[in-house]
This record gives C-alpha cells, sequence and structure tokens, in this order.
C-alpha cells in the first residue's frame, strides 16, 4: 500500500500568524496542529494492519486452508483407499511450499515462513499418502513430481549458498522459484474453469472454499504491497483474481 505524504513549508511572520512560537535562538516555529497529528496517527494505523495484522491473519487462514484437506486424507488412509481424492495437487502442494519457505529464510520473513512450513509438512505427507494408496499411474506421477521438485530444490540451495554473491540476487532467484512453481501449482484450477466451461455446471467449484482462498489472497496482496515485495503481492493478486473468476462461475453456471 502505498502513501504519499505532502509537506508544505510556509515562511510566515508571528506577529500575524496565531499558533507561532519564537525559540531561544530566535527560529519561528509552528506548533504541530492536531490536524497533523490525527493524520499521523491514522497513517501509523494503516501501516500496522497492512504490515503486521493482515499477514498474521494471512498466517492463520493458508494453515487453515492446507488443514482443511487432512480430514479426507486420513479418511482415505483409514479405508485404504484414495476414492474419488486426487493426490496430483499434493504434490505441487509440498512443491510450493518448500519453494516459499526457501524464499522467506533467504529475505528473513516470519510471516511468509510460517503461513508455508504446516503446508510443506502436510503436503509431504499427503503425497506418501497418495504413494502407499493411489493407483500405478498416480504414484508413477507422483513419483515424477516429487523427484523433479526436489531436484530443483537442491539445485536453488546450491546457487543461493554458493553460487550467488548478493544478497538481491539469491532473493530474485528464489523469487522467481517460488513464482514458478505456483503458476504450475495455479495450472489445477484452472482446468476446473475449463471443464465448467465445458459441462455449464460448476459443481466441481466449492464457494466457501474459493472465498477464503481470495481473502488469504487479497492479505497477501496488501502486506505485498506494503513492504514492496511483488514476489509476494504480483502472485496472490493472481490467486485472488482467480478466486473472484471462480466464483463468478459458481454464480452464473
Amino acid at each position: 500500500m502505498m502513501k504519499i505524504f505532502v509537506l508544505i513549508l510556509c515562511s510566515t511572520s508571528a506577529l500575524n500568524i496565531p499558533g507561532i512560537t519564537r525559540n531561544r535562538a530566535g527560529i519561528n516555529r509552528k506548533k504541530p496542529s492536531s490536524l497533523h497529528s490525527s493524520v499521523a496517527n491514522g497513517g501509523a494505523e494503516e501501516n500496522k494492519f497492512a504490515t503486521t495484522i493482515a499477514p498474521t491473519i494471512g498466517v492463520i487462514v493458508a494453515n487453515g486452508m492446507f488443514l482443511s484437506s487432512l480430514p479426507a486424507v486420513l479418511d482415505a488412509r483409514s479405508i485404504g483407499s484414495l476414492g474419488s481424492l486426487n493426490p496430483i495437487p499434493w504434490a505441487f502442494i509440498w512443491a510450493n511450499c518448500v519453494a516459499w519457505l526457501h524464499y522467506s529464510v533467504i529475505i528473513k520473513n516470519k510471516y511468509a515462513f510460517f503461513s508455508n512450513a504446516l503446508g510443506a509438512f502436510l503436503g509431504l505427507f499427503f503425497v506418501l499418502t497418495g504413494m502407499a494408496l493411489g493407483s500405478p499411474a498416480q504414484r508413477s506421477a507422483l513419483e515424477i513430481i516429487a523427484l523433479s521438485a526436489t531436484s530443483m530444490h537442491i539445485i536453488a540451495t546450491l546457487f543461493t549458498t554458493f553460487l550467488l554473491k548478493s544478497q538481491k540476487q539469491r532473493q530474485l532467484f528464489t523469487g522467481y522459484l517460488a513464482n514458478i512453481i505456483l503458476i504450475i501449482f495455479y495450472a489445477a484450477p484452472l482446468s476446473t474453469l475449463a471443464d465448467v466451461l465445458a459441462t455449464k455446471s460448476a459443481a466441481s467449484i466449492y464457494a466457501p472454499l474459493s472465498i477464503i482462498a481470495g481473502v488469504n489472497s487479497a492479505l497477501w496482496v496488501i502486506y505485498g504491497l506494503a513492504i514492496k515485495d511483488f514476489f509476494l503481492a504480483i502472485p496472490n493478486g493472481a490467486g485472488l483474481l482467480l478466486a473472484i473468476v471462480q466464483l463468478s462461475f459458481k454464480a452464473i453456471f
């Protein structure tokens, strides 16, 4: 969130303008007005919301979204079958969260770290469940995705630890990597939207989850803009747009 403060400097005479006092050095200074104080306080409150409250709520909402899949996975483990569950997105959850963990460590951002730590743990748990209960084709796909993502993260760690010299280079490298994986992760809901258009049915879109995802994305957009981190703001802006499109399709179809 960008804030522009305009400071107007005026040269006036202490003889004809009230509220002017003379200091010991003989320099005229205007007393701060209550209006200026209230504007400053309002700006501080807005900044606190954008840089502290919004990401804190974002951490809670993000972890809640990861936990929302846990009951279905535990049920599948109890009956020994995935049923209609698709395990492929689980691998991307794990890969995506690990990428953002790497980025959060590079930029030393606790909000980005704690919003992805649980997701990385649960994502791996979900992948192991898919490997145990999935069909041969599903297990093969999970292996390919997991091994490819692991290779990418090993290479990323090599670059950020030994090859990239500046903090800016490390931030750009991990930021772009996390966004590339996130784009791939967004392919799943995009394919769902394509199915909705083809079948003229939005039964596959769960509106409450889309609303929560939209709120979560909006919180991170606010935070990303406030700290001028566009690796956080831009992809979450795309996530917010995707949630709006999903809800629009739900209303139309």
